[in-house]
């Protein structure tokens, strides 16, 4: 066919993408992509982490606020220079007996190093990576306190004493007594003596006296100097003995006896090591079932670090409280400061690389208050020490 003059060849393109164009087009949607990828990822990691993260917190204070309450009424109704604070466990009846006290008594924990060396730092520092047990004696502030009109036996030793009104409940027993003379005092198992069969001779009713048997004094609370035989006259006569309902709390840590949830936890006894039934030593918490009676209780999970420092007189921070001396108001403990370290227990949250928050890199949180014991307190007013 002939192609009339003026008439041009054209040639017919198809429209599309070059190479270029689609390699940038897909670059984009990747990153696009990756960008969504990621804020899907940290919001789904965010609904796992943030209720650990809750969880540790009210744990953690939790746990703060008991101990707190229980640091601020030691010593109450005590002699003026006795010593609320153990430091040292009796031969026999704990492992915190070694040169530390209960500084560092407790198991090693899994902070490492560096984390630990993070910790408030006590008097000139705590190199121990261990965690530290506290045991603080003082009196149930909810019981009325009672006299004694016993002849015999001894204040301190074990039998039937007699009280001038009838046993309160709250210290009929099973539990601890304390019995004070204004200078010393002693730590005792009791049990209710029932029926009154024997009466004070002055100044009661023998219908209205109440019995109480006392075990064996515990270890360490011997008294120093002994306490003498309570007067059998009405006060003010003296010797007075005073009667108390008594606690010995203890904190420590030690492995959850809950096999799904088998880390650390904080753990507390009212009576301390002993049993309430004879004021024998009774076995701490180890991670495995706790045997019918024991006096502890679980009190939070993921606590993994206990640090207690105390300071006296010289305004020092250190790791045991000083030995409590007589007519010496230095010697007293004035401050506590507590330290404790939780863990969430979450299986590899946000930021963590080992299974069960156990690695260096675990998600922890620490808090730190210092409380000023009511008894120490009450004691450095009335003596006009206050600093």
């Amino acid at each position: 066919m002939m192609k009339k003059r003026g008439e041009r060849n054209v040639m017919r393109r198809d429209s599309g993408f070059s190479m270029v164009e689609l390699m940038i087009a897909m670059t984009c949607t990747l990153i696009i992509s990756a960008a969504i990828y990621g804020l899907l990822t940290a919001g789904s990691t965010a609904f796992r982490r943030e209720p650990e993260m809750a969880d540790r917190q009210q744990n953690i204070r939790m746990a703060m606020d008991l101990i707190a309450r229980d640091v601020f009424g030691a010593g109450a109704a005590l002699p003026t220079y006795a010593q609320v604070f153990s430091r040292v466990d009796p031969a026999g009846l704990g492992s915190c007996t070694g040169a530390q006290g209960l500084n560092g008594c407790g198991p090693a924990g899994s902070l490492g190093a560096t984390i630990a060396a993070a910790r408030a730092p006590g008097d000139g520092g705590d190199t121990l990576t261990t965690t530290d047990t506290i045991e603080i004696v003082s009196t149930d502030e909810t019981c009325p306190m009672k006299t004694v009109c016993s002849q015999l036996p001894v204040a301190g030793n074990a039998g039937l004493f007699v009280l001038r009104t009838p046993v309160p409940a709250c210290a009929a027993g099973p539990g601890l007594v304390m019995m004070t003379d204004g200078q010393s005092f002693t730590m005792q198992a009791a049990l209710s003596g029932g029926v009154p069969n024997n009466a004070c001779p002055s100044g009661g009713d023998s219908t209205q006296n109440g019995n109480i048997n006392l075990s064996a004094v515990l270890q360490p609370w011997v008294p120093t100097p002994p306490m003498a035989a309570p007067s059998q006259l009405v006060p003010p006569n003296l010797p007075v003995v005073f009667f108390y309902g008594a606690q010995v709390v203890r904190y420590q840590i030690a492995p959850s006896n809950d096999p799904l949830d088998p880390g650390p936890a904080l753990w507390r006894s009212r009576s301390g090591r002993y049993s309430v039934q004879d004021g024998t030593a009774r076995i701490a918490p180890d991670g495995n079932p706790l045997p019918a009676g024991s006096p502890w209780q679980l009190v939070a999970r993921g606590i993994e670090d206990v640090q207690i420092e105390y300071m006296a007189g010289d305004l020092l921070w250190r790791n045991r409280p000083p030995t409590s001396v007589i007519n010496d108001w230095t010697t007293l403990v004035r401050q506590v400061r507590i330290t404790l370290s939780a863990r969430a227990s979450g299986v590899l949250l946000q930021g963590a690389t080992t299974a069960g928050g156990t690695g260096p890199d675990a998600i922890r949180g620490q808090l730190v208050t210092v409380v000023a014991p009511r008894a120490a307190f009450n004691e450095l007013q009335m003596g006009s020490q206050i600093q």
